[in-house]
């Protein structure tokens, strides 16, 4: 008796998540290595996604080689907040009694979060209408020059 898979694309789906996910997992631990190796004062994980927007950038891979499984870790990132409720619940006295202190670090650090990424976001306008007028600019001068 021989097991048939109903629907090869979601099979082909699913298995093209768990590689992405994987090659993501690759990224944090060579980000975590180098935390280690360098006792650098960041994150594993953040240097891992450093890394990843390095290669990203500069061409060295697509992003149609992580965007599938990033998405679903974007998509279930819910799930990993659980823990924190958990602990909310088994540290209930500690919470009331010294939780203004937590919810203002949330609330500051959802502030810092909200400007740096509008920042972010507006230097990112800025560079590619640079790149736009400056594509067309070449572009114009190319075709005066053909023209003469």
């Amino acid at each position: 008796m021989s097991v048939q898979i109903e629907h090869p694309t979601r099979f082909n789906h699913i298995t093209k998540i768990i590689f992405q996910i994987s090659l993501l997992l690759v990224f944090w631990w060579i980000g975590s290595m180098l935390q280690s190796i360098f006792k650098l004062p960041v994150s594993g994980a953040v240097i891992g996604l450093f890394i990843v927007l390095t290669g990203l950038l500069t061409g060295f891979f697509k992003l149609e080689w992580i965007k599938s499984g990033s998405d679903f870790i974007l998509g279930e990132l819910v799930l990993f907040f659980i823990p924190c409720f958990v602990g909310l619940i088994k540290y209930k006295h500690l919470f009331l009694t010294e939780g203004w202190q937590l919810i203002l670090a949330v609330i500051l650090g959802t502030i810092c979060v909200m400007v740096v990424t509008a920042y972010s976001v507006h230097l990112g306008f800025k560079f590619e209408n640079k790149l736009k007028n400056h594509r067309s600019q070449s572009l114009r001068k190319n075709i005066a020059q053909d023209g003469k």
